[in-house]
């Protein structure tokens, strides 16, 4: 086990930080006497929320250390404008909004896995496609080169033809001319 610099300053910040902090279930510590004399000197002006003036607006000093207490009071919590209108209290309220949260949570989690596994299996689907249409290309491809080869074949063996009726045309010119020179040669021999 290592031991570090930085674990042995800790251990006395943890140890004083255990030793000042109050029991758990302990009384709450009293503030230190004459806080609140800030709180009413001349001239200060506390507000609310909504930026408006709270207590003494005119800047009258507090009497006795103490803040009056001017305008309306609240004798009903119904008049309260901050707090839920549902006559529960605002712990059910909160807890109801809070499985609400969950539970809309949940079905968006659902919906999600749901879109998801549409999304795969349109992608599924776009590479089978994909694989199909390639392997439709790679067919007329080779449909095609296997029609150009046979077209040159094709015409391969019609100019063999060609040369060969060309050949046989010749040789039998070439005979008939030999022919005509021999009847010739006989009836000239004939006359002699």
């Amino acid at each position: 086990m290592k031991i570090t610099i930085t674990g042995l300053l800790a251990l006395p910040l943890l140890a004083t930080a255990c030793a000042t902090a109050p029991p758990m279930g302990s009384a709450p510590v009293n503030p230190t006497a004459g806080w609140e004399a800030g709180l009413g000197r001349p001239g200060a002006v506390l507000y609310g929320r909504d930026g408006s003036p709270v207590g003494n607006a005119g800047g009258a000093g507090p009497t006795n250390g103490q803040m009056p207490v001017q305008g309306p009071t609240v004798t009903d919590t119904g008049d309260m404008p901050h707090r839920p209108t549902d006559a529960g209290g605002s712990r059910p309220v909160l807890l109801e909004l809070f499985q609400e949260a969950v539970a809309e949570r949940d079905n968006l989690g659902l919906e999600l896995e749901m879109t998801r596994a549409a999304l795969r299996e349109t992608e599924d689907r776009l590479m089978e496609m994909e694989n199909q249409l390639m392997a439709e290309m790679q067919a007329g491809q080779a449909a095609k080169a296997t029609a150009e080869k046979a077209e040159g074949q094709t015409y391969e063996m019609g100019r063999r033809l060609a040369v060969a009726q060309m050949r046989r045309l010749e040789a039998e010119k070439l005979l008939l001319e030999k022919t005509l020179a021999e009847r010739r040669n006989m009836v000239v021999e004939a006359a002699e």
